[in-house]
């Protein structure tokens, strides 16, 4: 079967058996996209081999990210995990009598991920920060409490509307990774700051969160044209970090990363912190408890040596 023929099954699969979402649409795409390219126009599933994957990785290898620097393991494993995933599925749905053993593609050792977050500092910095359009900071104020409030993944933020936060009850639900649903509460703090911010709106458009710059035909759409989309919310808490003198990168995983570790620091159990997270695997819940446990040596430290 042609490699490009298979794909565009493999990418119905991912919609409308796997539930991806479009974030993973896209990436999976633009990475066999890529690869297909370098495989050439009329090329087999049997074509792809080990040196032909191995040639992918080259390309990879001297890739370069937006700031000229050399790709970061995971983000290479992102381009390579697709391609094995793909190997996987046309394997089960036998597209080929000869298909490459996906586990003979090797996915790169990535260094252990920072999940120490914010401090208590930089988090009342990067909340209480001023800024001069009173309309514009009163958003921001919003995207960076509600973050920090819920743990939310920008692409959660993102896709929220006006009708599905109910600030009377402060708790909604959000349709997470592989299209799962969980709630999310709100502190008494966020929800003034977010009433701040909707009572400064003079419009009746639907996404929570909108950018100021006008749109043509917004009122047609509903304002869906205005939505911020996750690139504007990543610049924005990373500029307003700079600005409030923050020196580490300031992103919206970064407050997420927060909103775990204080949770685990204040006594939340694991499984808790799993639910509100939105995870499906507790193990990916685990890599925060190391922070929590480095608090509990603190106290013993305190307590037990003298």
């Amino acid at each position: 079967m042609l490699f490009t023929k298979a794909v565009k099954r493999y990418k119905k699969h991912l919609k409308n058996v796997k539930n991806s979402s479009v974030h993973t649409l896209e990436n999976y795409g633009r990475s066999l996209h890529i690869f297909g390219e370098m495989l050439g126009e009329n090329a087999q599933i049997k074509d792809i081999t080990l040196e032909k994957v191995e040639d992918f990785q080259d390309i990879l290898f001297e890739k370069k990210n937006r700031k000229g620097q050399e790709l970061s393991a995971k983000t290479k494993n992102a381009y390579l995990i697709p391609i094995r995933s793909f190997l996987k599925f046309c394997i089960k749905r036998e597209l080929s009598k000869l298909i490459l053993n996906p586990e003979k593609i090797e996915i790169l050792k990535t260094n252990p991920s920072d999940v120490s977050g914010l401090s208590i500092e930089e988090l009342e910095l990067l909340r209480h920060f001023s800024e001069k359009n009173n309309i514009l900071a009163a958003r921001n104020r919003a995207i960076v409490e509600i973050i920090f409030s819920t743990g939310l993944r920008v692409s959660e933020l993102t896709n929220l509307n006006r009708e599905n936060v109910n600030l009377h009850t402060r708790e909604f639900s959000v349709i997470g990774k592989g299209n799962k649903i969980r709630s999310v509460f709100l502190t008494k703090n966020c929800v003034e700051v977010l009433k701040k911010y909707l009572n400064l709106r003079t419009d009746n458009f639907r996404p929570l969160f909108i950018g100021s710059r006008k749109q043509k035909n917004e009122f047609e759409n509903s304002g869906e044209s205005r939505r911020l989309s996750r690139t504007m919310v990543e610049i924005m808490i990373s500029d307003r970090g700079k600005k409030c003198g923050i020196t580490k990168p300031v992103t919206p995983h970064k407050l997420r990363h927060t909103f775990a570790t204080t949770l685990l620091r204040n006594g939340a159990d694991i499984r808790s912190v799993q639910e509100m997270l939105g995870h499906a695997n507790i193990a990916t819940t685990q890599i925060y408890t190391h922070i929590a446990n480095a608090d509990l040596k603190k106290t013993h430290e305190k307590f037990l040596e003298n």
